[in-house]
């Protein structure tokens, strides 16, 4: 049976320039050793008895044969793509030569016969065991040959966790001149260190990465054991004490009123009327909470419309609420600006920025922080 993949349905934020130019600089490579043959082979392939730091690098530019070359490509530019838009171009430059170079160890460590490889096979797998944790449920179009040709849909998931199990089959079998090891390697690293990366929130975060599908496993595996230890979601008697609390409350009524509302307006997308009513219905019962998303907008809104006390505090309640956002010290960051700039509140003010600092990476927005935090500063010790 023969598999190639076509496509995927993930969207791209953004143009993989990086992915393109390691593409073309494999084909140029290609295309430049393919009139000598045997000239480049032992001064850049690497040779695992007798390996140099520079092989590491260059065997991944090296390719055995036309066919070689053009699996490789092809699975290159159709996972490429995504990992390179999650990761930024300079980001994913050094995660692939990194893989490729794990990879490079992994076989070098572990080749009996003193093979040369070629191939850039092993930071490609690298590139899918990162897909693997960014995109799991992403669909992958495959062409297949098994006496009849034909198109099929899989989740990448179950696709790369095939071709990981076939090179582990490989390995031991030990019939072919695959280059399995450095496939395995290429794709642990590949995996754990992206696994690494989104969980730290050093990568942007989604609702389908495998840590979100990790952690709503271990919602429902909690619930079960709440419902085992004999919890009761449908027990009459828990309705009926909510019953009473919700009469003991005058503006419950009013309360869930304005919540229907509220999600009326949002799925009207009109941000700006959720947002007003948001306002009400929290001047009524401050311990009400959107979810994660629609707090979010509510707090943008405000933000945008110079409402900043209600702003800042709808900010403080989704970073109180929802540790785990998305893009969590930007937030931070922005609240300590709101209350820097707008509420003269330079103690709370000092206590955001702190935590922006903390989790932001040197850039722009590192460099806005510590510009803010310094004239807080300043604006605490003038009050002293």
């Amino acid at each position: 049976m023969f598999l190639l993949p076509l496509r995927t349905d993930s969207p791209l934020r953004s143009t993989p320039y990086m992915n393109w130019l390691i593409i073309l600089a494999n084909v140029l490579v290609f295309a430049a050793t393919a009139t000598h043959p045997d000239g480049w082979d032992h001064a850049f392939a690497l040779q695992p008895r007798t390996p140099t730091l520079f092989q590491f690098i260059s065997y991944q530019f090296l390719h055995a044969g036309f066919l070689h070359i053009i699996g490789n490509m092809l699975f290159l530019f159709i996972f490429g793509n995504n990992v390179n838009d999650k990761m930024g171009n300079l980001g994913y430059l050094a995660f692939y030569i990194a893989g490729g170079i794990v990879a490079g160890v992994c076989y070098a460590a572990t080749e009996q016969r003193g093979t040369p490889m070629v191939g850039a096979s092993g930071a490609i797998a690298a590139v899918t065991g990162a897909y693997l944790i960014l995109f799991p449920r992403s669909m992958v179009t495959v062409v297949y040959w098994f006496y009849l040709i034909g198109k099929y849909e899989i989740q990448s998931l179950w696709f790369i966790l095939a071709f990981f199990a076939l090179d582990v089959f490989g390995n031991f079998a030990n019939q072919d001149n695959v280059a399995h090891m450095a496939h395995i390697g290429g794709t642990v690293f590949g995996s754990v260190v992206c696994l690494g990366l989104v969980v730290s929130h050093l990568l942007p975060r989604d609702q389908w990465d495998v840590w979100a599908l990790i952690q709503r496993w271990n919602k429902r595996r909690q619930y079960r054991d709440l419902v085992s230890r004999g919890y009761n979601p449908f027990d009459y008697t828990q309705s009926a004490r909510a019953e009473n609390q919700k009469a003991d409350d005058p503006n419950a009524e009013r309360v869930q009123d304005l919540r229907e509302r509220i999600n009326a307006a949002f799925a009207a997308r009109n941000i700006e009327v959720a947002a007003e009513l948001y306002v009400q219905m929290v001047s009524l019962d401050p311990a009400q909470l959107l979810s994660r998303q629609n707090q979010l907008d509510v707090a943008n809104q405000l933000y945008h419309n110079n409402r900043y006390v209600p702003a800042a505090e709808a900010y403080e309640k989704l970073l109180k609420s929802y540790p785990n956002i998305e893009r969590y010290e930007q937030i931070e960051l922005m609240v300590g600006i709101l209350y820097s700039r707008y509420l003269n509140q330079f103690e709370k003010a000092k206590q955001h920025l702190g935590k922006a600092i903390a989790r932001l990476h040197e850039g722009k927005e590192m460099d806005l922080a510590r510009d803010e935090l310094r004239v807080v500063e300043l604006q605490l010790i003038s009050r002293t």
